[in-house]
């Protein structure tokens, strides 16, 4: 075959601690989802994951008991059988490299391609050759960003392919809210417990402002809600925390907000919570860790601190000037929609994978997904 092709069968494998359904699911599953539901190879995709109660039915999903035991050297067959049933060209395997090697080695005659959506740590050399077995065979390990690429110390060649959003479901209210918004879980390397002491700096003497938290974790998160309420208490009334809202509630609290902080302490791969606010044109700061810059650009506050101080100065310069406050609304949702629509990214994840599957080995590669200098493309 010399040009692209729509006919594909695809396997995507999730990893273990997922819950590919509306409720809980986490952001690879919804990066897992948004793919599937926009790619051309969607009538032959299946999804295979953990057993979960309602899944997701926009295709077909294979549910598999105690997924998390189920690439030991004795405990495969359960995700052999739902693979064989999913007869596919092409595995993609998202986050988990033993799973991917344990693939691989079980399945040898097919591709497996492995998504990491988080960065390698950097340990001792001989750990290092020891994670880096996992890669060997693989036809080419796929990061969310250059800079969780730059960790990569694998022999498979690697791409980079951005997370997508639906700009066109995902869109601006029509009047945005006086809010200063933070959506994410609520643990340390997520930066809440600086952004409530930075909200209660800047909100303190500007009345016509709150603070909201959407914040997830459950129950293991107790004991830093806690800390966060301490925070935020000279706010009273004006400071809301909401807990383990469901996707689209979050969304429409970004499409609502005014602004938008993400302060994270630990160097995010990606940032996804970055990306979802900028799509829903709410102006952006940021601490620019990890793949963070990637996803905002020129188009956000980058403070490149994490103490509170810092984003409460921001917060003020965003409330004080309602010019630069709007002007990157538009500029963050210009940016999502024309580098990181879910149509756009998906359209060149399937020529990648095409070309992985011998279906277009004539596919440019696209921009997104250069590889580095001396290597040459995934096919």
């Amino acid at each position: 075959m010399t040009g692209p092709s729509d006919t594909m069968r695809l396997a995507v494998v999730l990893p273990r601690n997922m819950h590919y359904a509306p409720d809980r699911a986490t952001s690879i599953d919804l990066c897992a989802r948004d793919f599937v539901l926009h790619s051309r190879f969607r009538d032959g995709i299946t999804v295979i994951g953990g057993k979960v109660k309602w899944p997701f039915t926009d295709v077909p999903y294979i549910g598999v008991e105690d997924i998390d035991k189920a690439f030991g050297p004795f405990s495969f067959a359960p995700v052999r059988a739902a693979i064989e049933r999913a007869n596919p060209d092409v595995i993609l395997v998202h986050q988990y490299p033993p799973a991917a090697a344990r693939i691989q080695a079980g399945l040898p005659r097919i591709p497996v391609v492995l998504q990491r959506h988080n960065m390698q740590p950097r340990r001792w050399v001989g750990h290092r050759l020891w994670r880096d077995r996992f890669y060997r065979n693989l036809a080419g390990v796929i990061f969310v960003s250059e800079a969780a690429r730059a960790s990569y110390t694998g022999r498979a060649s690697s791409a980079v392919v951005y997370n997508g959003i639906d700009t066109r479901t995902f869109v601006p209210a029509g009047e945005k809210e006086p809010i200063v918004l933070f959506a994410g879980r609520a643990v340390p390397e997520k930066g809440v417990e600086p952004f409530a002491e930075a909200a209660t700096m800047a909100l303190q003497d500007r009345p016509g402002w709150r603070a909201v938290l959407a914040l997830g974790g459950g129950k293991a998160a107790e004991a830093t809600v806690a800390r966060v309420r301490h925070h935020l208490g000279p706010l009273g009334a004006r400071a809301e925390i909401l807990a383990d809202l469901p996707h689209p509630d979050v969304m429409d609290l970004f499409a609502r907000a005014a602004i938008a902080v993400v302060p994270s302490v630990w160097a995010e791969p990606f940032g996804r919570t970055a990306l979802e606010a900028m799509t829903s044109g709410a102006a952006v700061i940021t601490s620019g860790r990890g793949g963070l810059s990637e996803v905002v650009g020129d188009t956000a506050i980058v403070t490149g601190s994490v103490e509170p101080a810092d984003f409460a100065a921001a917060i003020a310069r965003l409330i004080d000037d309602d010019a630069e406050r709007q002007r990157l609304q538009a500029a963050g949702r210009d940016r999502a929609v024309h580098f990181f629509d879910i149509r756009t990214v998906t359209a060149s994840f399937d020529d990648l994978l095409a070309g992985v599957g011998g279906l277009d080995p004539d596919a440019h590669v696209p921009a997104a997904m250069r590889v580095p200098a001396g290597e040459g493309p995934l096919w």
